[in-house]
């Protein structure tokens, strides 16, 4: 296998000028840089990773802080970062925090990131305090956000127009007729999650259709706990004929669980997720959803990072607005077909 001295021997150069062509710190005339291409082409040269990481003072490594691993909101997230950091010759470090209960424990996970020489992190953080935040990218300025958003960090948070996507939701359902809507939501220390919530409470009551504080059921994004959510909705023994849920996969458990229980869906209740993951066209019936740019936030994210780690311009492309997604789990409600006819 060639090494860089033999590239040097060949080239008729210094090993310091192939190691500054590898690095791209300049100072090299064109002449030498053209031998030193065409010699490492002639070996079959590839540059060692951790030498060209020593001699550039980089790593190319960038670090990715997770709440958890656990659903496909995460893994879309996660492609996109990888399929962009790819695209640059650079790779990733992920810390998961799923046992983490406190910001300091948090926060940790970042420290393990950091301790490993990342040239940037990314952290999909809706639930880390923005005070936290704002320390932690004071103390290390490649810090970028997924899923969250403060007017503090403009130009490091990517997120998507959450409340937004709650007033979408209401104004989908309320178009379709439906007059007892129940929801339930993810934690709503988290920001992403009450965002929605609140969107979706306030466009209820800006239309003259305040939600029953009774159908609002507070969750989580894990199945045992939506299992207990829907469950203790279906407990009330209060009529609503939609259901909000804020994210898909509580919106599938519901799926099953009202089925389960003799509810038809969407005939006697329409079901209305959030996300638009993969596996919400193929659930039975389809479900209908809020679709948001998951991939686009992470992209996004991930160019910002690249530019502030590496001094580099990329385009950083906007988000896009939620969308609500028409599919089988929710009709006109019998209120509204009669008052058409």
């Amino acid at each position: 296998m060639a090494t860089i001295k033999d590239v040097a021997k060949l080239a008729q150069v210094g090993v310091g000028t192939v190691s500054r062509c590898l690095a791209g710190k300049g100072g090299v005339s064109a002449k030498a840089e053209q031998k030193v291409s065409e010699a490492m082409q002639q070996l079959n040269y590839r540059p060692n990773s951790l030498a060209r990481a020593l001699s550039t003072q980089r790593s190319n490594i960038i670090g990715v802080w997770l709440p958890s691993l656990s659903g496909p909101f995460y893994q879309h997230i996660l492609q996109a970062i990888e399929f962009e950091l790819r695209l640059h010759d650079k790779h990733l470090i992920i810390a998961n925090a799923e046992e983490a209960n406190s910001n300091e424990e948090y926060l940790q996970h970042l420290d393990y990131l950091i301790n490993r020489d990342c040239d940037g992190v990314l952290m999909v953080c809706p639930e880390i305090a923005i005070s936290d935040l704002l320390i932690a990218q004071a103390n290390y300025p490649p810090l970028v956000f997924i899923n969250h958003s403060t007017d503090l960090l403009s130009k490091q948070s990517f997120s998507v127009d959450h409340y937004a996507g709650g007033c979408l939701a209401a104004n989908s359902l309320l178009a379709l007729g439906h007059k007892n809507i129940a929801c339930i939501s993810g934690r709503l220390s988290a920001q992403d999650a009450q965002q929605r919530q609140q969107g979706f409470v306030d466009e209820l009551a800006r239309q003259g259709r305040p939600i029953n504080p009774e159908l609002c059921i507070e969750g989580s994004f894990d199945f045992a706990t939506s299992q207990f959510a829907v469950q203790q909705l279906l407990d009330k023994q209060l009529p609503f004929d939609a259901l909000f849920c804020g994210s898909d996969k509580v919106a599938l458990v519901a799926l099953s669980i009202l089925q389960g229980a003799g509810i038809k869906v969407p005939q006697q209740v329409s079901v209305l997720g959030y996300d638009d993951v993969d596996f919400a066209a193929v659930a039975s019936p389809p479900l209908s959803t809020i679709a948001i740019p998951i991939k686009q936030m992470a992209t996004a994210a991930s160019r910002q990072v690249l530019n502030l780690a590496y001094d580099l311009t990329l385009t950083i492309p906007s988000v896009s607005e939620p969308r609500f997604i028409a599919r089988a789990s929710s009709q006109a409600s019998p209120y509204l077909k009669v008052k058409e006819g």
